[in-house]
This record gives structure tokens, sequence and C-alpha cells, in this order.
């Protein structure tokens, strides 16, 4: 709902400055609640953020008036909806995801929706045809990440198994042996493959047997050979002196708590 008026939106486009004054003022709630949307929590942005991005959104409301070519001041606020929403998202990713272009960030973006919110597997996924035509190089997938992930990165709380809390380049230092000082991205890397491939080792132990030969055929990990789900289903089950339903259902099941148990080691690294 909108206090503003036609003849006060067509004042201001001829510059008024009591017409403009009062469209700032109208539209002034409306920034703020953008502004703090776009810039997340204080925890991790600060809300230093939060006021860069509601002076942009002042700006884009001045800027928004000529540019309007509407009817109804309802629609003039429509407008300034969707110009806000662009304005400060390019904003948004201009101050946290330094070193990459805004496309690129916004493909990222994409790919993180895709790996619901894991950062490291949308690394994976934008180099992949998921991405369709933004589909990125395996150098620009990375830079992305580590613009996504920001400088504090290293800073960022987590639990240890003792439940101890540590930044992550505390953590690293304790299981690899690295000062933290000195840990580099590669660092991370390597030692992030380290602990997913010990995790998958793991969450695999505790399925069952069955469910843990049939994931394990699915992708050919030794020692059971390779089998491809569906087309054979019949050979890997006469291999385990099993049914074929007995397979797909393993399968079902063991993909889904493999799933569950590794997101929940996932958190805590």
């Amino acid at each position: 709902m909108t206090h503003l008026t036609h003849s006060q939106i067509s004042a201001a486009k001829d510059n008024d400055l009591d017409a403009v004054s009062a469209i700032i003022r109208e539209t002034e709630a409306l920034v703020q609640a953008k502004a703090r949307q776009y810039a997340g929590s204080a925890e991790e942005h600060g809300n230093a953020l939060a006021e860069d991005l509601a002076q942009v959104g002042r700006i884009t409301v001045w800027q928004s008036i000529e540019k309007f070519d509407g009817d109804t001041p309802q629609a003039f606020m429509a407008y300034i909806d969707r110009a806000l929403h662009n304005s400060l998202s390019e904003a948004r990713r201009a101050e946290t995801r330094p070193g990459v272009t805004p496309y690129a960030a916004a493909d990222f973006e994409k790919a993180l929706t895709l790996a619901c919110g894991d950062p490291h597997e949308a690394e994976r996924i934008a180099t992949t045809d998921e991405m369709g035509d933004r589909k990125m190089s395996p150098d620009r997938a990375y830079s992305a990440r580590l613009s996504w992930l920001g400088l504090e990165y290293l800073d960022r709380p987590v639990s240890c198994e003792d439940g101890e809390i540590l930044t992550l380049a505390g953590k690293l230092e304790r299981e690899t042996g690295i000062p933290a000082e000195l840990v580099t991205a590669a660092d991370i890397a390597s030692h992030r493959r380290t602990v997913i491939r010990d995790q998958v080792h793991r969450v695999l132990g505790l399925l069952s047997q069955r469910q843990r030969h049939v994931l394990k055929a699915g992708f050919g990990v030794a020692p059971v050979a390779q089998y491809q789900p569906g087309a054979d289903d019949d050979e890997l089950a006469a291999d385990m002196g099993a049914t074929r339903y007995q397979v797909q259902q393993a399968r079902t099941k063991g993909s889904r708590r493999f799933s569950e148990l590794y997101r929940a080691g996932a958190l805590a690294w």
C-alpha cells in the first residue's frame, strides 16, 4: 500500500524537489528492508554492508523516477522493487565476491543452489553440463568459490570432534600440522579430499552389508566390480545371491541413509 499519488510521481519526473522528497520518504522503509535482506546476517557481513546497500538503494530510487513510464503509484512501487532487486544484487556481489566478474558470481550462485548450499560441490557442478551454456572452466569455478567464501573464510568457527570450537585455520593446524598463519587454499583443498575419503569409508561402514555392496557396485569401489544401476541389476543380484527387488531396495535405502550420515559429518567440517 502506497501513499504516493499520480501527481506526485509526475511532478518528481519534472524534478520537483518536494515530490522527489516525498518519494524518498515513502520508499525509505522498502530500501532499508531490502538492504538488510541482501546484506544477510550481521554475523556474516556486518551492519556496514547493510548501510552501504541502503545508500545504493536510495540512489536507485532517485534514478528510477526518471526511467519510470507507467501509469499508477502501484506500478511505480513495483518498478522500484524490481530496480532495487537488480541494483542491490549487483552491489552485494561486488562487495562480497571480489576478484570475479558479476556474471561469474551469479553463475556460481546458480551452482550453489544446485549444490544445496555446499560451495565445494558447487565448484564441481559449475564445471558440468548441469550449468548449460553457463558452464565454467575449472580455474574460473575455483576462483568463484574462493571469492564466494571470502577472505574471512579461515576465521569462521567450526566444531572439533572433542567439542572444542576453533577457527577453520586452527582446526586445519591441529589436523595437518600446518601453522594456521601459513594455511593456503591448496592446503584446504588437499585436506578436504582426505576428510571426504575417510568420511565416505566411515559412512559406508555404518550401512548394512547388502546396502554397502550395492552402493560400491554403482561406482566400482574396490574390491567390488562396477555395475550400471538398473541396467545390470539382474547380473548384480545373481552375483550377490539376491533378487533384483532386494538390490533395488538396498540401493534406495542405502543411498538415503548414506546421504543422511554423510551430510551430518560434512556439517562438522
